[in-house]
């Protein structure tokens, strides 16, 4: 519907009488992606003499976006644009020399298993006629007329038996001569079978197509050259990673930079200038709106009495007042909050639907620090975690799935976060097998305390160990947990032989760090415990 909206507001600008059309193919030179979408530029050249003409362009994909399509033009003058949707050229794409060489590869490998067939079926022409002559030995009598004499009789059988094994000889090296073409027609068909296979692989893709019409005139013979710039949706881009932990005296952290990218538009790209944006025009692209909050004040309701089994009890709270929600409730994404370019050096070529081009961005060269962390009331071995800071000049975009190495090992998958410029971050490159996690509970009692004034208390005292089994020392990070309250009547409170080093670790609430220099063949161990108190009218949760 959009397509007819744009094709009748433009046809109403103009309506002239066009001297001759000229149709051109506007191939696509250059595409800026986005995480969703793309911005395409075309540019297409030719000849018009002195007048007024209709310039064509054929080769559009029906998924151009005619409201983002913007045309300039060198040579001539420009007129009303039309995008046609029927009754348009169709789109003839010139071979490559690749797929020139492809077709006459794949026309020898016909005329070859062709010339085999034909080979194979003169052999067994001679096959044929042998059987022929058998059927017709097969049906000979002796004569009716009066009775053969014993001689002429077995005269007659011995020539037929004689004539019959010579016929069936024939025919059996007839055939067994043909045999020999069986693996010769088995070849040329998988030659056949893989020229077809290259052929289709480097045949342009062609879709619906759409035909842009554009009004153009002169006052000479000129030459001219058309930009046409326009969106479409069905392309994208992601960043990857290879992140690469060399351990030793310095150790180094290398971020080999890359990008997957796809376009299922309709047509192949060949020899594209690619540049790789963060901008998403898909998303949000304006502020959301903040709207007033209205509260109120009401006199408090009377408590409500209920009555059960001849016993009453009120309730404890008033009712809650209803909440006037006016303000917007939506989810926002504001994505990485930057918009930069990648512009990639080396042009592209990338057919529609059936590639995921990887593409590389560089290598960003960091300085680790490394330590173990530890976490024993979940794991039974430490982590090894390279801490680094980004001080490059260009943003780490996120990625989904990053690949991890350890000194050349492949470690696994991670997401990668963003990192701004000065922005701290942590990598972990998997398990520390000599660094042995337990996490021992030493007591847990629940009862209550107290002689006039009951309350309910629990406590629980818990050993977090480290062994150390390597034969080197770590800066080891280990964490704990304790329980915290937002109630008054909820009292917590701790104690640990080793003070933690940080509290709400991680802007954690309860969770507790401490740092060790662990030296090789020894331990680390915390002897952590916790008290919860409560009224004895409550319970825990």
């Amino acid at each position: 519907m959009k397509h007819l909206i744009f094709t009748t507001a433009l046809i109403s600008l103009s309506s002239p009488i066009w001297a001759d059309t000229i149709a051109v193919t506007a191939p696509v030179t250059a595409a800026t992606l986005y995480s969703q979408g793309a911005t395409l530029t075309r540019h297409a050249t030719f000849n018009a003499p002195a007048g007024t003409h209709e310039l064509l362009i054929t080769n559009l994909p029906d998924s151009v976006d005619p409201s983002s399509m913007r045309v300039s033009l060198e040579g001539a003058t420009l007129g009303a644009i039309t995008l046609r949707n029927a009754r348009t050229l169709p789109n003839v794409v010139e071979d490559s020399p690749e797929l020139t060489a492809a077709k006459a590869a794949r026309d020898a490998a016909r005329d070859a298993l062709r010339t085999t067939e034909d080979a194979k079926a003169d052999a067994l022409l001679a096959a044929e006629a042998a059987k022929a002559r058998l059927a017709y030995l097969a049906s000979l009598k002796a004569p009716t007329d009066a009775a053969p004499s014993p001689e002429t009789l077995l005269a007659t059988l011995t020539l037929i038996s004689e004539q019959t094994l010579a016929t069936q000889k024939d025919i059996a090296s007839i055939e067994r001569d043909a045999r020999r073409f069986e693996q010769e027609i088995e070849d040329r068909t998988e030659d056949l079978q893989k020229a077809q296979q290259v052929v289709a692989a480097l045949t342009p893709s062609l879709g619906d197509n759409v035909m842009l019409a554009i009004a153009i005139s002169t006052s000479e013979a000129t030459t001219g050259t058309l930009t046409l710039n326009h969106l479409i949706e069905d392309a994208t881009w992601e960043p990857t990673y290879d992140v690469q932990l060399t351990t030793g005296d310095t150790p180094m952290l290398a971020l080999k930079r890359g990008a997957f990218i796809g376009q299922s538009s309709g047509e192949d790209w060949r020899d594209v200038a690619i540049t790789l944006s963060t901008s998403r025009p898909d998303a949000q692209t304006e502020p959301q709106a903040l709207w007033p909050t209205l509260r109120r004040i009401a006199p408090k309701q009377e408590p409500l009495a209920y009555a059960t089994d001849s016993r009453a009890l009120k309730s404890a709270a008033a009712m809650a007042e209803p909440v006037l929600m006016e303000e917007f409730a939506g989810t926002i994404d504001f994505g990485d909050g930057i918009n930069a370019s990648y512009s990639y050096a080396t042009p592209v070529t990338l057919t529609s639907d059936t590639e995921a081009l990887r593409i590389e961005l560089g290598t960003l060269n960091l300085t680790p620090t490394l330590y173990a962390h530890a976490n024993p009331l979940y794991d039974d071995t430490a982590f090894m975690v390279a801490e680094t800071t980004n001080i490059s000049e260009e943003i780490i975009l996120p990625s989904e799935y990053s690949n991890f190495y350890l000194n050349g090992t492949f470690i696994g998958q991670q997401g990668m976060p963003l990192i701004a410029q000065g922005d701290t971050a942590e990598f972990s490159f998997g398990t520390i097998n000599g660094l042995r996690l337990s996490d021992v509970v030493n007591t847990r009692v629940t009862g209550d305390t107290g002689v006039i004034t009951t309350r309910n208390e629990q406590s629980e005292t818990r050993t977090l160990t480290v062994e150390n089994l390597t034969g080197r020392d770590w800066d080891l990070r280990m964490i704990g947990r304790v329980p915290y309250s937002e109630q008054e009547d909820l009292v917590v409170s701790y104690t640990a032989d080793i003070p933690p080093e940080e509290e709400n670790y991680q802007d954690q609430r309860g969770i507790l760090m401490w740092r060790h220099a662990l030296k090789a063949e020894k331990s680390f161990s915390v002897r952590l415990s916790h008290t919860l108190q409560w009224p004895s009218d409550m319970e825990l949760h």
